[in-house]
């Protein structure tokens, strides 16, 4: 299911930020007095009537200010509204229209969606006397809300509802693989979707996604059929300093929503970066399927060296990933990139996979009982009963003891590597479900 984007604008110091985390039911941003605090795009999955959104809360925007840094978030705000399907446009019910808003709201009518004005601070009834004036800005009615104290916000979550989008869905392909390839700009990621598209013998077809800009290759090979999620969208901001700005996360989200298997690409030849584990993160967040290809190993001079040494920096820099599987190949000369599919298929298999509740049982009992776990914080000690598998695509185990709060945190790590030892579960997310049993 492809989410709709919700974009929050305004000036610096509306409120978007306590609106953001009010819709969320929680402080995924912060909030403070100090102006222009938020200079980053911030998104999260929300959901209101059954409907799932991604909300992006971006900086406040100020053409005028001579701070350097509102080059970029007036960057960053064009872009979120270029990519919103609802924009809530908002603004201080306290200090009325200002010259500063009507900037904004004259940047939000010329992106051309469709648009809520949302006039933040309204308190009480009385405040709502002074809306009249917003009229003028010729951008809708004016809703009076006070994010701090979540008065008007169930109104405008049926109104921002009932302008998303109807809900779409990719294009389906039963039986076939979804697969989306991440990566920083300039590692290589049209190059090697080319190469593996050009290396099967037998190219389905190219059907438009429901993305904007985007295309899904269908893919046969050996029996089996893969899609490669596009993510050409992707494109490089310029005057952005922050890496992770440098692509539209709103994309990058939606490929991941839509893939079964993430294809996270980096280059050799350039430092790790933390937008590398953001982008795994994502990945993760979403319960997906995760490998990691390294590019350009035609420029390395001493391929056994480099790999000893990329494993072992690589292990070090992300340990959260030691698990995942790991490729060096060469999009430029094809070098190792007739392993991508199989594997991938490989692990979508491990994906699906759905195990029987014997087996399950034998080999949970055979991992707890290498080592028994400690006692409890409180003193109480968990007592094992059974398990069983509730969900395929990521595995979902259910675990039932006399009580979950008895479990230990490095206790649950060492059962899912015991698991993912044993079943092969590499680059597979596995979720324990800990239930006490009556």
């Amino acid at each position: 299911m492809l989410l709709p984007i919700v974009a929050l604008v305004g000036r610096p110091n509306v409120g978007k930020s306590t609106l953001f985390n009010r819709i969320l039911g929680q402080r995924r941003a912060i909030v403070d007095e100090l102006p222009g605090l938020t200079r980053d795009r911030h998104y999260a999955e929300g959901d209101w009537a059954g409907r799932n959104f991604l909300l992006v809360d971006t900086g406040g925007i100020d053409p005028q200010s001579s701070h350097p840094i509102q080059k970029q978030i007036i960057a960053q705000t064009t872009y979120a509204l270029d990519e919103a399907d609802v924009t809530l446009l908002m603004m201080d019910a306290r200090e009325g229209v200002t010259p500063l808003d009507l900037e904004v709201a004259n940047r939000v009518r010329r992106a051309g969606r469709p648009t809520l004005l949302i006039i933040n601070k309204a308190d009480t009834a009385k405040s709502e006397e002074a809306l009249a004036e917003f009229y003028s800005l010729g951008v809708g009615e004016p809703m009076p809300v006070s994010a701090l104290h979540g008065r008007g916000t169930g109104d405008l979550l049926d109104r921002v509802v009932a302008l998303m989008p109807d809900a779409a869905t990719a294009t389906e392909e039963p039986g076939a693989v979804r697969i989306a390839v991440l990566g920083r700009p300039n590692v290589g990621k049209s190059s090697l979707v080319n190469r593996i598209v050009g290396a099967p013998r037998m190219v389905v077809d190219e059907v438009a996604g429901t993305t904007r800009d985007a295309v899904d290759t269908r893919i046969a090979l050996d029996g089996k059929r893969y899609v490669i999620v596009d993510t050409a969208g992707l494109r490089r901001e310029t005057r952005v300093n922050d890496p992770i700005e440098y692509y539209s996360v709103t994309r990058a989200l939606r490929a991941v929503s839509r893939a079964d298997l993430v294809l996270l690409v980096i280059d050799l030849n350039r430092e790790p970066a933390k937008q590398d584990a953001h982008l795994a993160g994502l990945a993760f967040e979403h319960r997906k399927g995760l490998m990691v290809v390294f590019n350009k190993w035609d420029l390395v001079e001493s391929p056994t060296d480099a790999r000893e040494a990329i494993e072992e920096e690589f292990v070090r820099i992300y340990p959260f990933l030691s698990h995942v599987p790991r490729l060096y190949v060469s999009a430029l000369t094809g070098k190792g990139t007739k392993q991508i599919l199989p594997l991938c298929g490989k692990m979508y298999e491990k994906f699906a996979r759905q195990i029987p509740t014997a087996e399950l049982n034998t080999v949970v009992h055979d991992i707890l009982n290498r080592v028994r776990p400690a006692a409890s914080s409180s003193g109480g000690h968990v007592k094992f009963y059974y398990a069983a598998q509730t969900k395929t695509r990521p595995p979902t185990f259910a675990l039932f003891v006399n009580n979950p709060r008895y479990i230990r945190d490095n206790y649950v790590r060492y059962l899912e590597k015991g698991l993912r030892e044993h079943f092969g579960f590499e680059g597979v997310p596995i979720q324990l479900e800990w239930r006490r049993s009556r």
